[in-house]
């Protein structure tokens, strides 16, 4: 029987209470665990209306008693951003007060959980999975919020601290679907990549800044890196960008649910048959993604369309200044480094030095693609 209980965020203004809605299918504690959460970015709003529909199929599976193992689905993971309105402009990305982006900065327990489990390890890799979990949740629950949008990233990750899988739902800006995941999982994750009819697959574990699904596998990665790679299992940690912010689309949405229902089926969470496909889509290392930054100030104008292959020093876009002269209204020039897919761009069309406004999947790593790969 499904269960719903409500999350009381603190109250960091007078008057205010944000809350998160939190449904439970299956027995707590049954495997496989599978933690679910959608817009953590609140305007990114074609993933909460995906998991709306997911709500329906898990309701209907539920009701057919084919839930096998444990699910959470958290359709609205940030209710603060849903209020960040400003003369009409949704920015459900950046917490407001502080600044920050919402899906940055999740609280690292990795190096407290390698002091905890020191010397009570290799007693086989369920009980040392199981230790590690207990003390993650024992590392998350000494940590203290300083604000309304830190106490939020705590109680997903107690939420999230202990599945097998994680899927966490976004969408760029103006994009083809595709996902995000480490590499480790990969081909085995192509069940998903496949029936989701992603596009691109970026390879991603340490992208920078601390993003919800690669903090979650953070702890079980050293623990890894420190005892073996057979030591535990790595849970599945997949950012899953359904395409723009603009697609909220009934049947997209449903869509989606209907791939995310059968992968789950798949993967034994929901009992039944499913059928796999094929992956036909790129898969590569996040640092062989270009990121788009405009050269100048002006209007930009894409000269590329969405999803087309592009070849290396082919123009993407141009920044036209409207106030220059005749045959000076090009201001600068957007190219590709190498051959790849064009599968995402902003829907902003003011242009500004430096700002990101696309990406390409290349085939192989760019050089200057190094460090911090993932921007703000």
């Amino acid at each position: 029987m499904a269960e719903c209980r409500t999350i009381d965020l603190p109250r960091y203004a007078v008057g205010t209470q944000h809350s998160l809605k939190v449904w439970r299918f299956g027995k707590a504690g049954a495997r496989p665990k599978v933690y679910i959460q959608a817009g953590i970015h609140a305007d990114e709003l074609p993933a909460n209306l995906a998991a709306s529909k997911l709500l329906e199929l898990l309701h209907k599976a539920d009701g057919e008693g084919r839930i096998a193992g444990e699910i959470i689905l958290v359709p609205v993971a940030n209710p603060i951003g849903f209020n960040n309105v400003t003369l009409r402009a949704h920015n459900g990305r950046y917490h407001l007060p502080s600044g920050e982006n919402y899906n940055r900065g999740f609280p690292d327990v990795s190096e407290a959980v390698l002091e905890a489990i020191d010397g009570r390890m290799a007693e086989g890799p369920a009980a040392d999975l199981a230790l590690v979990r207990g003390e993650v949740l024992k590392a998350l629950e000494t940590v203290t919020p300083s604000n309304e949008a830190q106490a939020l990233r705590l109680e997903l990750m107690k939420l999230a601290h202990d599945a097998d899988i994680v899927l966490d739902l976004h969408t760029d800006s103006d994009a083809e679907l595709h996902l995000y995941l480490d590499e480790d999982h990969w081909p085995e994750a192509s069940d998903l990549a496949a029936l989701l009819d992603a596009k691109v697959v970026m390879f991603a574990r340490t992208s920078g800044g601390g993003p919800f699904e690669e903090t979650i596998a953070w702890p079980y990665v050293r623990v890894r890196e420190v005892y073996g790679a057979d030591a535990i299992d790595l849970p599945l940690t997949v950012v899953l960008e359904l395409r723009g912010e603009y697609d909220t689309d009934h049947g997209l949405a449903r869509k989606d649910a209907v791939a995310a229902l059968r992968f789950l089926t798949l993967r034994g969470a929901v009992s039944g048959k499913a059928k796999a496909s094929k992956f036909t889509g790129m898969a590569g290392p996040f640092s062989a993604t270009q990121t788009l930054r405009c050269p100048a100030a002006g209007i930009l104008v894409f000269t590329a369309e969405l999803g087309s292959t592009v070849k290396k020093g082919q123009v993407l876009a141009e920044i036209i200044d409207p106030m220059a002269g005749p045959g000076e209204a090009v201001a600068g020039q957007i190219r590709a480094a190498a051959k790849g897919r064009f599968f995402a761009r902003s829907n902003q069309r003011l242009a500004w030095p430096g700002e990101v406004v696309g990406k390409v999947q290349c085939e192989k790593p760019l050089p200057e693609r190094k460090g911090k790969l993932l921007y703000d």
